[in-house]
């Protein structure tokens, strides 16, 4: 068939894991990479901090790479809960005007206030509550933030429980 996708994966390869060594064990292009960098690192780290870096670790480079993976969705996420505090704090509030009450008696005072009082008990029960007129932009925005959250908390659970799993593997 010419119209035909074929996809022949690595056989026992996950999502967004990278492989650092070959079945035989020589690094692949990432693994040097990522080598490299460890003995750069390890190199202006002082003695007492330095780690054994004279043969490759594709154990601790995975689980550098979810620990690393799992601090950006942090973050990404705490900017997500600013952003929407942020948005709540600046949401515009409604201000009440004072009136000029010095040619009213005392009696149409009460009277007026009783009247105010009476409607809003009775709206208070039997009234349909209307939601606040938003802009499209801060609706927008609002919308961003909430599914944005969503997909941040999905993910940083998810690499919580990789890591998780890496530390009782071993």
């Amino acid at each position: 068939m010419d119209n035909e996708l074929q996809h022949y994966g690595i056989l026992g390869q996950r999502w967004g894991i990278r492989r650092y060594q070959n079945k035989d064990g020589s690094l692949t292009t990432y693994g040097e990479k990522r080598y490299n960098r460890d003995q750069r690192e390890n190199a202006a780290k002082k003695k007492d901090n330095r780690i054994d870096v004279s043969k490759p670790d594709a154990n601790r480079w995975v689980k550098e790479d979810l620990t690393r993976k799992k601090n950006v969705v942090d973050t990404s996420l705490e900017l997500v809960k600013l952003g929407k505090n942020l948005e709540r704090e600046t949401t515009p509030k409604s201000t009440k005007k004072r009136m000029n009450l010095s040619k009213m008696t005392d009696q149409e005072l009460r009277q007026k206030i009783n009247r105010e009082l009476l409607e809003k008990q009775y709206n208070d029960l039997f009234a349909k509550e209307e939601s606040p007129k938003l802009s499209k932009g801060r609706q927008y925005a609002k919308d961003v933030l909430a599914i944005g959250g969503g997909v941040l908390a999905a993910g940083s659970s998810a690499l919580g429980i990789a890591l998780a799993i890496k530390e009782l593997k071993g």
